[in-house]
């Protein structure tokens, strides 16, 4: 079944969002607070860390509940809708402090933003993966919501630079502020086309409750861990090269702020462009091999930013680029993914003899609570290494060699081991195309008799 492209807009701009705020609270948000907010770098790397581990044990509630949820309005709607006001407020908080705010404060405020942004992103993808039961359909579908997500990543890009040169007296806090508020306005904007554009269908099955047995059976599932280790090793690696990134240029390769942006510019263009060729290399030779080569090009393309020449900035555009051509890939493919396994546990339930019970938002969400954990290691491991090599994170500061050099080691050799690893995962993956034909076959059979 084809999903209508009005609709498939509709419903991939409700990601959009989500999608800008995850380039500040990478990229700008630590080095802000740290640098012109004044917390300390260690205290910086503990709360961005810590926040979303304490977040993600909400995660599996959060879809658990969306299960169970039957309305008049539908079953992820209302979800969806409720998030979006408990996110502009976390929004708010997050991108208006001011300098001299506290540690308990940026904790608070960031889990708030974290409780709205699992409402929105888990209600959003869970609605997603009912729109098509088809193997290649929903690569199209969940292409399309990572094409919105590089966009969105790519308009909240532009925003340091144009508020910096419209509003130059503001200094850093022109451009973190208008990225603020350019996400609080966009929240309610796309929640609504989405809410009030995409049919959502009945939900299979009936409630079923919760308990810690069913979160337990979805994670030991060795499809699930393989799933899971993937999307977890996949989100550390650029997560790190993320978290480092203006420390990294700026530091170690003396290359301005702007320019840098610049350079992040041609990574997530060249992730958009690049995002129709995963679609059909997905479709012809399977979501698992694409995901496995797109993890096996990151590793080798971010070693690639680490040669070149110090003052060489078009052989860094260059090699940005070619870094950032398999960037979509991984995130749209492992959630096609997932909803096959959505539909294969479906049947070994049935099949079982037990209730066809959906466990659709529980499983996203224990995806979603992998890429949160995959998320916080990465500030929270390297600042305090950082700390304790000794770099200087205020802007302009100078630093040692050994300080330099071990920036550089963090950049690169973490993130091409992981990568290596997640590439080896999801070459594992067992449900092909052919695999997958057989189970909705048998699905459909067992759900007629």
């Amino acid at each position: 079944m084809r999903v209508g492209l009005r609709q498939l807009l509709a419903w991939c701009s409700a990601g959009l969002p989500i999608a800008a705020l995850g380039l500040p609270l990478v990229v700008y948000l630590p080095p802000y607070y740290a640098g012109t907010l004044g917390l300390p770098l260690a205290t910086v790397g503990f709360i961005f860390a810590f926040v979303r581990i304490v977040d993600i044990p909400f995660d599996p509630l959060i879809g658990a509940l969306m299960d169970n949820s039957r309305s008049r309005w539908g079953q992820f709607r209302p979800w969806m809708v409720a998030g979006a006001g408990v996110l502009m407020l976390g929004a708010w908080l997050i991108f208006t402090a001011s300098p001299g705010v506290s540690a308990t404060a940026t904790f608070l405020s960031l889990l708030l933003l974290y409780l709205g942004y699992s409402f929105v992103s888990l209600s959003q993808v869970s609605w997603g993966s009912r729109l098509s039961p088809d193997y290649g359909e929903r690569a199209r579908i969940f292409g399309y919501w990572t094409a919105f997500n590089v966009f969105g990543t790519l308009v909240v890009l532009f925003i340091p630079p144009i508020a910096g040169t419209l509003m130059p007296e503001a200094g850093p806090n022109a451009g973190v502020h208008a990225m603020g508020w350019f996400i609080i306005a966009l929240i309610p904007l796309t929640v609504l086309a989405c809410a009030t554009l995409v049919p959502e269908g009945e939900a299979p099955g009936e409630p079923h409750g919760f308990n810690f047995r069913q979160v337990s059976s979805a994670i030991t599932d060795r499809r699930m861990l393989i799933l899971l280790g993937t999307d977890l090793f996949l989100s550390i690696a650029p997560g790190i090269t993320g978290a480092l990134f203006l420390f990294f240029f700026s530091a170690a390769r003396g290359i301005p702020q702007h320019i840098a942006s610049i350079l992040l510019l041609c990574y997530f263009i060249a992730g958009l462009v690049a995002a129709p060729f995963w679609i059909r290399l997905a479709r012809s030779w399977g979501k698992h091999r694409a995901v496995s080569l797109a993890a096996f090009w990151a590793g080798a393309a971010i070693f690639l930013v680490l040669l070149v020449p110090r003052d060489n900035i078009l052989l860094f555009g260059i090699a940005m680029a070619f870094s950032g051509i398999p960037y979509a890939a991984p995130n749209f493919l492992l959630r096609a993914m997932m909803a096959d396994l959505n539909d294969a546990q479906r049947l070994d339930r049935m099949e079982a003899g037990l209730p066809p019970t959906d466990h659709t938002g529980l499983n996203f969400a224990v995806l979603t609570a992998t890429q949160k954990l995959g998320f916080a290691i990465p500030v929270g491991l390297t600042y305090p290494l950082l700390a304790l090599i000794g770099f200087n994170a205020t802007p302009g500061a100078a630093n040692s060699q050994a300080a330099i050099t071990g920036l550089e080691i963090l950049f690169v050799a973490p993130s091409m081991l992981l990568t290596s690893i997640a590439a080896w995962l999801a070459w594992k993956w067992p449900i092909t195309a052919e695999v997958y034909t057989a189970i909705r076959a048998r699905l459909v059979a067992a759900e007629q008799r």
